[in-house]
Order: structure tokens, then C-alpha cells, then sequence
């Protein structure tokens, strides 16, 4: 008996689906490095070696690299970033201290390179620290599909000389965007004045209102990035505070080792009563049952079916500021509702139901248009936001979707509309990130041959 038409349709779709999977690219490890960091104490006249080892993983394509020793800058987050040579103009540069023995190489799969950075501190150098970031790059313009983010190797010196000073004054001190329902962002701009660079710093920051009452008492913890002279970095507390209208005083203050290095004194203003963001809340989540993850204000929930997750899981709610989201997309508007949904790695095994009632803010976005909020989700790995297609209940003030996975997440207002409930209806598509078809269109292709050569021999 022949097989029916079935099963070789059957037969196609898994022979199409196996062999795109197989041609599909598979992203490469990237580069790893040893010597990644240098930090020592150097004596005027004196010459060390710091020896940086590259590697690459057999999948990876030969490459060739480049290396520049580039100087040292500092991002108000504190991260270390490279500067260009043309740019560096720091009085504790390091720069023209190093050289590179292989500024240029080639390294093929699987294999490693061990480059040296000879570091050679003048004879007349005074006292403090001297820095420079070594970069690794792949050499511009060549001809390779590595996938591999550039390094920077951070060359922290210090001079084995009298005179080392650590200190560092308050630049500014202000509050970020009071929105209801969003944590009140307390920013701190400090300065490091001293000539060496130290970490483990604490911002400590007494709120108080116009009576002297305290309010709230907040404080960071021991940041773990060195702080550069004479680079400036933020400090953010998060207030989360039910306030009244009126003037409120804030006292901010930078210590180190428990030593005080500058305080900080300045006023800010509260027009209309400033509702205080829900409380971190958190769910167990288990592969057996269903479980709902919801804020402290009732405001948002999400409901995870049975068998969305493959192992025992904890998730957590946390409300975030505006100020803390990545950029938004250009046709957008951030709302005033933003959170974290953190504890998740990877895709659900089934979508889980979201559900948010969207507030006055968010409504002012979309200029009192509710057709025109969705609920935003930022992928972290693909580094760009997902507009979800999202139900709008005008009657119960809520957003609702589906969603496979977890990140941070915010009300929008779009261009587009939303699908609605208890009102008028439309389709909302724009914002949702396409397919790539291009699998789609290779298992067809493929089925559409097997198919062919399958009917000529029954023929």
C-alpha cells in the first residue's frame, strides 16, 4: 500500500525545517582575554611588562585585530570608556607611558596572541595616578563576519611617590521628573578633585520637608567602579515616598571609608500630591502550576499559566523611573508607567497574560487619546523595543496582552491604535517586530522541490 499524500507532506515539512535550521548562522563566541586589567604601584624611572592574552574559539573566522592604547574617560554611570588620542587631554593621562610590541595580528580559529604593554613611568612624574585604556579591535575594513565587541583593557597606575590625595567635591545635586506612581530620582553630581582613584564610595541623602520633619533617608551602596580624576559621575537615589504638595529640602553626601569627602544641600518643589510608586513585589513560579505576579497597587498583573516555565523560577516586579528606560523609539512616547519584570531567562514555554491600568500620565502622552497607548517591552538582547499588539478597555482603564518573555517594560503612547474593548475597535500591527521570513521562505522552497521530485516518480 502507498503512503498517502499526507504523510509526504508530513515528510517534507521535517526534512525543509531540519535543513533550515541547519544553514541558519549561528552567532560565534567572540574574543576571550586574560590581562584584561592593570592595576600597580610604579616608581618614578621604573619600566613593567603586562602581558595580554587574546583568544579566539574554533568557530570563530581568522581575524585581523588592531591595537591602540587610547585614553582613559569615564561615563556618568561610572563605566570606563576610550577616548581618542586627539581628545585626551587629562593632566593624569598614561597614554604616552605605554607601547605595544604586536600593535597589529592576525589570529585564526582557536587560536591566541600574546601581546605586551610595556609601561614606562618618567623619571620626573609627580605623585597620584596615571591611566589609558588599551583598545582591541578587529582592524577596520576587514574582510570577516566575526561577531565580537571591541576590549578595553583599563591600565590603572599608581606612582610610588608622597603626595597622594583623594578628594572630590558635589558638582550639583537636583531631582529628576516627579510623575506620579514613579520612583522620584535624587541625582547626585560628583567630581573626583583629588589626583588618584578610588572607589567603594557611599551617597548618603536625607530628605526633609518644609517643617524640618524628616521624610525619607536613603543611601547607595559601596559602587565598585574607581572613580578617575578629574572625571564627574551620577550618584541615583530612588524616592519612593508618598509626598504632599510643598518645598522639600535634600541633603546629599559623598563618603569614602566612612570619611566625608563633600555634602551637599538643595530644595526642590512639589505642585500636586506625589503618589508614591508600588513596593517590589515577587512570585514563585513552578513548572506544575499557575501563578499571578502583581504590583503592591493592584495596578499591575500578570497571570503565568501552568508549564510556562520548564523549572522552578522567582520573579520580581520592580517599578523603575522614567530616566532609567533605554531611548525610547522615535514614533513613541514614554507614559509615566515603567517597570522591571526581572528573574526570567530566556522564552516562556506559553505566554503569559499581562495586564496594566494605565494612569493620567500615561494618558497625557497620548494627548487623552487612550487608542493610542501599548504596552512597550524592551529586549535586552536584541538591544530595541517591541511594540506588543495591545488590548485597551476604556471602561476599566486597562492595557492587556500576551507575552513570551520578560524585561523592562513601559506604557506608550504610539501613532497607531491599539485594539480596544468597551469602545470602538481597531488594529493595532506597527509596532509589532517582524518575522524574519527569510526561514520561512527557504523551508517552502525546499518543500516545494521535494514535492516536485516526489509527484514526478509517482507519475
Amino acid at each position: 500500500m502507498k503512503p498517502r499524500f499526507d504523510n509526504y507532506v508530513a515528510i517534507c515539512i521535517v526534512i525543509a525545517v531540519l535543513t533550515c535550521i541547519t544553514i541558519l548562522p549561528v552567532p560565534v563566541a567572540g574574543l576571550k582575554v586574560a590581562g584584561s586589567l592593570y592595576t600597580g604601584t610604579v616608581s618614578p624611572g621604573q619600566t613593567v611588562v603586562h602581558p595580554i592574552t587574546i583568544s579566539s574559539s574554533a568557530d570563530d573566522p581568522p581575524t585581523d585585530f588592531v591595537v591602540d592604547v587610547m585614553g582613559f574617560g569615564q561615563s556618568l554611570d561610572k563605566s570606563f570608556t576610550a577616548i581618542a588620542p586627539s581628545s585626551d587631554t587629562s593632566p593624569y593621562s598614561a597614554r604616552s607611558f605605554i607601547s605595544i610590541d604586536n600593535s597589529t595580528f592576525h589570529l585564526d580559529p582557536g587560536a591566541s596572541m600574546t601581546i605586551q604593554a610595556t609601561i614606562s613611568v618618567p623619571k620626573d612624574s609627580g605623585p597620584g595616578g596615571r591611566y589609558a585604556i588599551i583598545y582591541i579591535h578587529p582592524l577596520p575594513n576587514a574582510k570577516t563576519s566575526l561577531v565580537a565587541t571591541a576590549v578595553n583593557v583599563p591600565v590603572l597606575i599608581t606612582i610610588d611617590s608622597p603626595g597622594l590625595t583623594r578628594t572630590g567635591m558635589i558638582t550639583d545635586l537636583k531631582t529628576g521628573d516627579i510623575v506620579a506612581g514613579q520612583p522620584l530620582a535624587i541625582i547626585t553630581s560628583f567630581k573626583n578633585t583629588g589626583n588618584y582613584h578610588y572607589k567603594n564610595t557611599v551617597d548618603d541623602v536625607l530628605v526633609t520637608d518644609s517643617s524640618g520633619k524628616q521624610v525619607a533617608q536613603l543611601s547607595t551602596d559601596p559602587t565598585p567602579y574607581s572613580i578617575i580624576p578629574p572625571n564627574t559621575v551620577e550618584y541615583i537615589v530612588n524616592l519612593k515616598t508618598a509626598l504632599s504638595p510643598g518645598t522639600y529640602t535634600m541633603k546629599s553626601s559623598i563618603s569614602l571609608d566612612r570619611q566625608v569627602l563633600d555634602s551637599k544641600t538643595s530644595t526642590f518643589e512639589v505642585k500636586s500630591n506625589y503618589v508614591a510608586p508600588p513596593l517590589e513585589t515577587s512570585v514563585s513560579l513552578t513548572p506544575q502550576n499557575s501563578a499571578t505576579l502583581a504590583s503592591s497597587d493592584g495596578r499591575i498583573t500578570i497571570g503565568f499559566p501552568a508549564g510556562a516555565v520548564i523549572s522552578d523560577a522567582t520573579v520580581t516586579l520592580k517599578p523603575i523611573a522614567i530616566s532609567q528606560l533605554p531611548t525610547i523609539p522615535a514614533d513613541a512616547k514614554a507614559g509615566g508607567t515603567c517597570f522591571l519584570v526581572d528573574g526570567l531567562t530566556g522564552l516562556l514555554s506559553k505566554d503569559a497574560a499581562i495586564s496594566v491600568k494605565y494612569s493620567s500620565t500615561d494618558l497625557d502622552a497620548a494627548n487623552g487619546d487612550a487608542s493610542k497607548l501599548v504596552l512597550a517591552r524592551y529586549d535586552q538582547s536584541d538591544g530595541k523595543w517591541t511594540l506588543l499588539q495591545t488590548s485597551v478597555n476604556k471602561d476599566t482603564t486597562t492595557l492587556s496582552a500576551t507575552t513570551n518573555r520578560f524585561s523592562t517594560w513601559a506604557v506608550m503612547a504610539t501613532s497607531g491604535q491599539a485594539t480596544q474593548t468597551g469602545g470602538k475597535t481597531g488594529g493595532f500591527l506597527g509596532g509589532i517586530v517582524a518575522l524574519d521570513v527569510t526561514p520561512v521562505l527557504l523551508s517552502l522552497g525546499l518543500m516545494i522541490v521535494i514535492f516536485g521530485i516526489w509527484k514526478r516518480r509517482k507519475d
